[in-house]
């Protein structure tokens, strides 16, 4: 099987700098990405399958290349993004002046760390890998193309396992996807994930925000 990550498109919190929750949308611009991958993975004429995170950004993304091949996304939970707890929703700036120690501490967070009322990063990253091999069990052994829209955390993970790092440490230098690009992971026999072309945005050359 052949795995496509796909980070959702440009979103009003990633333009606000909001600690992002469950409901920010997609910018105008965001699904003008996303329509341009969509027409990208039409072109390609190959996927078979289509997962997404359930949150509104990356379900939205994913609604858009559903409508381009012809697939309806299905939604895999483990593919959210970190749950923030109570500093969902807050601009990172309010955040870190009314919260100077964490904010110190998680700018180096270890995977013991979390947000007051969400998440850990072990407990993150134990979701995300239990749904990135709930995928691929679906589709092992099989000539399967499938598309998973995810979130920069979310396949920061995903991009560890695959790249062989330490799964006990803050995956953060795995976290640079630009919005809408398209990484490949060629899965074996035995579900072993060897990575391929990543982070393409060639795709998106050219679109203008504004």
């Amino acid at each position: 099987m052949l795995l496509l990550l796909i980070r959702h498109g440009q979103s009003l919190g990633n333009v606000e700098g909001r600690i992002q929750g469950d409901d920010d949308p997609l910018t105008d611009f965001g699904r003008l990405q996303a329509s341009t991958v969509a027409a990208a993975l039409a072109r390609r004429g190959d996927v078979t399958h289509l997962y997404a995170s359930p949150l509104d950004r990356a379900m939205e993304t994913a609604s858009i290349i559903g409508e381009a091949l012809g697939h309806t996304p299905v939604p895999i939970a483990g593919l959210a993004e970190i749950n923030a707890g109570r500093a969902a929703g807050l601009l990172w700036i309010d955040w870190r002046d009314q919260h100077p120690e964490l904010a110190a501490r998680m700018a180096n967070r270890t995977v013991h760390d979390g947000w007051e009322g969400g998440e850990t990063g072990h407990q993150f990253g134990n979701r995300v890998l239990a749904a990135y091999d709930e995928i691929v069990t679906r589709h092992v052994g099989a000539d399967d193309v499938v598309v998973a829209v995810g979130h920069g955390g979310s396949l920061a993970w995903i991009a560890a396992k695959a790249h062989g790092d330490p799964l006990d440490v803050w995956p953060g230098d795995r976290a640079g996807f630009v919005n809408c690009s398209i990484s490949e992971l060629l899965i074996d026999a035995a579900g072993h994930g060897e990575p391929g072309a990543w982070n393409q945005d060639s795709h998106l050359a050219g679109l203008v925000d504004g």
